[in-house]
């Protein structure tokens, strides 16, 4: 059953990486709104951020280790499932301001 749901669960957050972040692979685009980084967030990490089963919460980390963590991902310093490739997608700015959205939610 938790491989059914860690399948699932990657599934869900690929195409969310595939939605979102694929324009930063082009010339020419504009980055989505913070409101639609965050909300995809939100489909795995529960809509405050407080984790869903095996998905750890992201809520009220203080937002030097969100950033920190975030760029881990970023660089490949810290596999994962799939944030390593879904991290790839953003830009310092993003991981500050989901950081401080996330700080203010439990």
């Amino acid at each position: 059953m938790r491989l059914t749901r860690i399948l699932q669960v990657s599934a869900y957050a690929g195409a969310l990486a595939l939605s979102i972040p694929q324009a930063a692979f082009s010339d020419n685009f504009e980055r989505p709104g913070f409101a639609r980084i965050a909300l995809a967030c939100t489909g795995c990490h529960g809509a405050s951020g407080q984790g869903m089963g095996s998905i750890p919460a992201i809520s009220g980390i203080p937002e030097s280790e969100f950033i920190r963590t975030m760029q881990e991902f970023k660089t490949g310093y810290r596999s994962a499932t799939v944030m390593d490739r879904i991290a790839r997608g953003y830009q310092y700015q993003d991981f500050l301001e989901l950081a401080r959205f996330f700080k203010n939610h439990r």
